[in-house]
């Protein structure tokens, strides 16, 4: 598969772990979002079927040929805790290493996943990986999936495509309606995972470059602002099926991007992003939830899942909870017996977060949504 190489900006920073070599950086804006509370903003399942008409803000790549050409202010954000090559001196615990490369094998597969067709990634719900429910922003990321998983692709090729894709998220995502911000923040996921291993075959993790993850986070931001909870979900009631797909894509994202870079930073021996910010959300969904194809269907199960929790589902904060042996308290017992491939990813590293330094703790680190 050929991709268009033509492009009006320069190539982001790629630098191989291996060669260590390095390009034009990618220059990031600077209008850093202020700190919010992700709590603060939640939506009703009204509200959600009632999205944005999409013609409102179209999707365009063409966003991309704008100049990202202002250094971002660090100064907010502490250490320059992106810049290679990090505390190289520090030895990486073995359970912490073995979780980072349990879940990178994991992660690595999405991007075939997603191009083979066979079967959708975990972040992509039924109701939006078939080919006629894609919007543009995972359209154009399929595209680029199928050359990526090629068996000899043209990787330069696939980087430049990568990169004009994301230049054109990060300039728009702002405006951009709830159907189109979701699908452009699913494709960032399938992007950043693709921009690690830029060559399916390649077993070594590069280097990205610092304001990739700088605008990620804002994008983080902006879709914290737009609601993670349902106001239903926070009452305990039944949402409308399609508010509640929407909403649990969004949080799936959000803790997939939080996945990959835990893994980056330890690999790359850098801060990760603050994942007890997440703590207050609802653990991943069930599987026989996140897998019913109609309303009819996923009415009756969610009913009974909230008669199972009595009023108080289980929360990422309870996983930090989870004590050292073969056993599990009720509650997790229980959310671990409905878990789905997501979720058993996040169990996996519960007890194997401790880098041995305490500011890289998995719960402390750089804060996103707040």
């Amino acid at each position: 598969m050929s991709l268009d190489q033509t492009t009006s900006f320069g190539p982001f920073t790629f630098e191989d772990s291996a060669s260590m070599t390095t390009t034009q950086p990618f220059i990031a804006t600077k209008d850093w979002d202020l700190p919010i509370n992700i709590w603060n903003y939640t939506t009703s399942s009204n509200s959600l079927d009632h999205f944005l008409p999409s013609s409102d803000v179209p999707y365009s790549n063409s966003s991309a040929m704008l100049t990202l050409d202002i250094t971002p202010d660090q100064s907010s954000h502490g250490e320059n805790w992106l810049t290679w090559p990090g505390d190289t001196t520090h030895r990486t615990p073995p359970l912490v290493k073995h979780s980072m490369e349990t879940l990178l094998r994991i992660l690595k597969t999405w991007p075939r996943m997603l191009a083979k067709g066979f079967q959708s990634p975990p972040i992509l719900h039924s109701t939006q990986s078939s080919s006629n429910a894609l919007l543009q922003p995972m359209l154009s990321c399929l595209t680029i999936a199928k050359a990526w998983a090629e068996p000899s692709p043209d990787t330069s090729s696939v980087q430049t495509t990568i990169f004009r894709e994301m230049r054109a998220i990060f300039q728009s995502y702002h405006s951009l309606d709830e159907h189109h911000l979701l699908s452009a923040l699913q494709a960032l996921t399938f992007y950043t995972t693709m921009l690690m291993y830029p060559c399916s075959t390649q077993l070594s993790l590069s280097l990205i470059d610092p304001a990739i993850f700088l605008c990620l986070q804002k994008v983080v931001a902006h879709v914290a602002r737009t609601g993670l909870m349902l106001n239903e979900e926070l009452e305990n009631v039944r949402p409308s099926w399609e508010a509640w797909v929407h909403v649990t894509s969004k949080r799936r994202a959000v803790f997939s991007l939080y996945l990959l870079h835990w893994c980056y930073a330890v690999y790359h021996h850098l801060d990760s992003f603050a994942c007890a910010q997440l703590g207050h959300m609802i653990a991943p969904a069930p599987k026989y939830m996140w897998q019913c194809t109609s309303s009819c269907e996923w009415e009756g199960l969610y009913e009974k899942w909230l008669g199972q929790w009595g009023g108080s589902p289980y929360m990422m904060s309870e996983f930090h909870g989870i004590r050292d042996g073969t056993g599990l308290d009720r509650r997790t017992e229980m959310w671990l017996e409905d878990a789905d491939e997501l979720g058993v990813m996040f169990f996996g590293i519960v007890g194997a977060t401790d880098r041995g330094n305490e500011a890289w703790d998995f719960g402390r680190g750089i804060a996103v949504l707040e």
